[in-house]
């Protein structure tokens, strides 16, 4: 079996929005993966302030200096592209992030704690360039998610960070990849 012949996973619908991020995913191992599936597909990851706003949304008030990290991330990204480093998103440009595949793995035995790997894809497009020649491609990015008053909440909390497991590379064709708990996202059709 490989990830391109098994089922994919439906994402589930969120219920709200807070700080333009989805929220409202309900408590379940297909919850979870939908939260952050979503949260990185809505991430601004090119403007610090809209981000600060969707990670105080989503991040767990026991994730000491959590927000400010990934801060400090989405400003590295901004110098890199020779931008300023604070403010919004280059006028023009639109950024599309598709998650491909992902791998949850529960970090308690409860399933309250979850890392959550996603492989993902980046694309920028111009009214003048409707197509991106050099995407962002087979990209992976993992998040720790646990439930806490009644949401999934994204968390860096030492005693769950320390657990972390680091999967084999997604292909999806690898029985490996399948056999390690990759799954392909089925996105809206």
């Amino acid at each position: 079996m490989t990830p391109e012949k098994a089922k994919k996973i439906t994402l589930r619908v969120p219920t709200g929005q807070q700080n333009g991020v989805s929220t409202g995913f309900p408590h379940s191992p297909s919850g979870a993966i939908s939260a952050a599936v979503y949260f990185w597909e809505e991430f601004a990851f090119l403007d610090d302030q809209k981000a600060r706003q969707q990670l105080e949304a989503v991040v767990s008030p026991d994730a000491a200096g959590y927000v400010d990290e990934q801060i400090s991330e989405v400003r590295k990204i901004r110098e890199g592209a020779n931008l300023p480093s604070s403010g919004g998103t280059p006028a023009g440009i639109t950024f599309t992030t598709t998650v491909n595949a992902v791998r949850g793995k529960s970090l308690t035995p409860d399933g309250e704690v979850v890392q959550i790997w996603m492989n993902y894809d980046r694309y920028a497009t111009t009214p003048e360039k409707p197509t991106d020649d050099d995407p962002l491609k087979d990209e992976d990015v993992d998040f720790i998610l646990k439930w806490q008053n009644g949401q999934w909440k994204f968390t860096n909390e030492p005693q769950y960070w320390k657990k972390r497991s680091f999967p084999v590379a997604y292909f999806p064709e690898s029985p490996y990849a399948w056999d390690d708990g990759w799954v392909q996202v089925r996105h809206a059709d």
